[in-house]
């Protein structure tokens, strides 16, 4: 923090002055004081792999020396105010066990109305992910998430991070944001936009330094930003909820994008009010001569000052009437191209038992419940969402589901990814790392001649450590466990 000015750069207090007439002086100077410093860091529990994300956030706290604050709409998460070990530099935080943003950035997807069933949900430019593990967590995934982005050099990250969050039930996709209305109209339950924007969140940052935003660049953005919003209200399904973000403050890109779309369809939307949740300052009415829809008062305007985060816009929109589309036909790759076929019941009967017999669980039968079905492709097994092949079946994917394992000879061998979600579950062929040989395991390298007593020779077992974290699976083998842990996982 000590390399940034105690005053804002010009940048910033020439975007800052353009609030001028809409703040009390009481609130410019608060937001000028803001403006000056960066927001502390955010994390927020995974709640795939934790039960109770408040203890898990106290843990942590005691054991890494965090002052933490807690954040109003999100009993999940906490700031760290300060911290001996930084959130970024802690094993929890390689293993997947929380997600680190902005505190800001985590209002958009609280303001989902908790699930009552199954949904289809989508996720329309999910890079880098954050908000993707968040709508995961909302029904502890059960929900199938469609996680798009327009980029494709950004689909591997945002495969990664899903991956290390655990997630079965999603399906990463490559398209133009614009076009999915008219793929799926009235498709979606939910609808996650959170769009590329100008980044104006008037306040500094490492990672987002500031730049002078010229209008023409606003408005360049904003009809990108409509043209996705229109794609994303087509995309829903009346009754469902629309939920329209940024990290930018800037009107253009926020008030006058949400006012056009109810402009553009009078009486098919209508903008919840979530003010009896958690005090907020309220969207702008107007803005240099430029009147908005009146409803656009119950939008969130996160001043970075109201909750010492970044500055962010958020909106709740839920739709009340069907609206025009132009159906068009999507891409299209029949999933029996993949080779995948259903496993057979008796096959999956006799990995279920299998897998009882070895770790303790009755697995299969849950992952069914939660919408999964086990697909095989030669001695490959595969977990694919059944709401996929319920309504995407022919939908070219970048990836989807999550890798169940491997036949060698008629025995499973579970992949890593499924010890990584569900390891922590498994009451036997589990092995206790000691303390002192944490460090190589994380570092890649294979263990020998230690107790391995009470393990299945040839098996996959999952390791812990002595205070219960997942540190993932090794095979053994005659007095050594092989790695493996993805790269991703290493220390470096």
């Amino acid at each position: 923090m000590t390399d940034f000015s105690p005053s804002p750069p010009p940048e910033i207090l020439t975007a800052i002055e353009r609030y001028r007439p809409y703040l009390s002086a009481s609130e410019l100077q608060r937001l000028l004081d803001s403006a000056a410093v960066p927001a502390p860091s955010a994390v927020r529990v995974n709640r795939l792999k934790s039960s109770n994300p408040a203890a898990s956030l106290a843990e942590w706290a005691e054991r890494y020396g965090w002052h933490i604050s807690k954040i109003p709409f999100s009993d999940a998460s906490c700031q760290v105010l300060a911290a001996q070990t930084p959130p970024g530099q802690t094993l929890e935080h390689r293993l997947g066990y929380y997600y680190i943003q902005d505190a800001a950035s985590i209002l958009p997807v609280s303001l989902f109305s908790p699930p009552q069933s199954r949904r289809l949900v989508l996720d329309m430019a999910a890079s880098p992910g954050g908000k993707t593990t968040q709508l995961i967590d909302n029904n502890l995934d059960q929900d199938f998430v469609v996680a798009n982005d327009s980029s494709a050099s950004r689909l591997s990250a945002l495969r990664t991070v899903v991956q290390m969050w655990g997630s079965a039930n999603h399906m990463i996709a490559n398209f133009a944001g614009e076009r999915l209305g008219d793929w799926f109209p009235e498709t979606f339950d939910c609808v996650l936009l959170d769009a590329p924007c100008s980044m104006e969140s008037l306040r500094v940052s490492a990672s987002h330094p500031p730049r002078p935003i010229t209008a023409d660049e606003r408005g360049r953005l904003a009809s990108r930003q409509l043209a996705l919003l229109i794609s994303a209200a087509k995309a829903l399904k009346p009754g469902g909820e629309l939920v329209y973000s940024t990290c930018t403050l800037a009107p253009e890109e926020n008030e006058a994008v949400v006012s056009a779309l109810l402009n553009l369809y009078p009486d098919a939307f209508q903008v919840d009010n979530f003010e009896n949740r958690v005090p907020i300052a309220s969207g702008l009415s107007s803005f240099e001569g430029q009147i908005f829809d009146a409803s656009i008062k119950n939008s969130w305007r996160v001043w970075p000052h109201i909750f010492d985060t970044n500055g962010f816009f958020a909106v709740h929109l839920r739709k009340t009437a069907a609206i025009p589309a132009n159906p068009l036909q999507p891409p299209s790759r029949p999933f029996i191209a993949t080779g995948f076929t259903p496993a057979s019941p008796k096959l999956t009967a006799d990995l279920d038992a299998q897998i009882s017999d070895l770790y303790g669980v009755s697995l299969i039968q849950n992952l069914a419940q939660s919408g999964l079905t086990l697909f095989q492709r030669a001695e490959s097994l595969h977990l694919v969402p059944e709401a996929y092949l319920d309504h995407f079946a022919s939908l070219p994917f970048h990836s989807l589901g999550m890798p169940f394992g491997k036949l060698f000879h008629g025995n499973i061998a579970l992949s890593v990814d499924l010890i990584n979600r569900f390891g922590d579950r498994f009451i036997s062929n589990t092995w206790t790392i000691p303390a002192e040989w944490v460090a190589s395991w994380l570092f890649g390298q294979d263990l020998r001649n230690l107790d391995f007593s009470n393990l299945r020779q040839g098996s996959i077992v999952q390791v812990r450590d002595e205070i219960g974290r997942n540190l993932g699976a090794g095979k053994l083998s005659t007095n050594r466990l092989r790695n493996l842990l993805p790269n991703r996982n290493l220390l470096r």
